[in-house]
């Protein structure tokens, strides 16, 4: 469901003066942690300008996330930055992937989070947000051209490879079963082979 739909409904279950929400800016948000008004205890992230409460995660996100830094930390070449659960900064939107492979050490990001521009795989673990991550975060990533997206499918014990991201979406999908092996391919190359149950906690 995408946020919009999300906002339309409550509008529908409560009286709210529409013109009463507003979108914020991603410099907007950045003030509001700077002064406190936003703690990491909120649990929150920046979507298309809309503040949106964060799902909690059960086990097997959880040991999901775990398998997926291990395995690609044994890869993972000099020179690429393995972020967990951490801000991306988008043109309108701040999410916070639970795996991101971005360019460069991680003093690069001292500063600042990475942009599109630095990322060159995004992944989603995907269990009861499936639907949302399948269709809205993976619009959101094309829009922004992010080379590739990893929604690794708890439900159906697959990971689903998008790339070539144009005109707001992603032109190529392949989907590797729990058997196979999923290419890590970074600028071009590929760095290694992950077998996809080593990523998918065994529920």
């Amino acid at each position: 469901m995408s946020t919009l739909t999300s906002v339309a409904r409550l509008q529908e279950r409560i009286e709210i003066d529409p013109f009463a929400l507003r979108r914020f800016s991603v410099a907007e948000y950045h003030k509001m942690i700077v002064g406190g008004i936003l703690t990491p205890d909120d649990r929150v992230e920046l979507l298309e300008g809309w503040i949106v409460k964060k799902m909690s995660q059960n086990p097997p996100h959880s040991s999901s996330i775990a398998r997926c830094i291990r395995r690609l930390a044994r890869v993972l070449p000099e020179r690429w930055t393995l972020r967990v659960e951490a801000p991306i900064t988008l043109s309108d939107s701040e999410p916070e992937p639970d795996i991101v492979i971005a360019r460069g050490d991680e003093d690069l990001y001292d500063r600042r989070h990475p942009k599109p521009r630095d990322i060159a795989v995004v992944m989603e673990i995907a269990d009861s947000t499936l639907l949302n991550d399948r269709h809205y975060k993976r619009a959101l990533y094309a829009q922004e051209r992010i080379a590739e997206y990893w929604l690794i499918n708890l439900v159906e014990r697959k990971i689903e490879v998008y790339t070539k991201p144009r005109g707001g979406k992603y032109r190529t999908l392949v989907e590797y079963g729990d058997k196979e092996k999923t290419p890590l391919i970074l600028d071009g190359v590929k760095i290694a082979e992950i077998l996809v149950n080593e990523l998918i906690a065994k529920t």
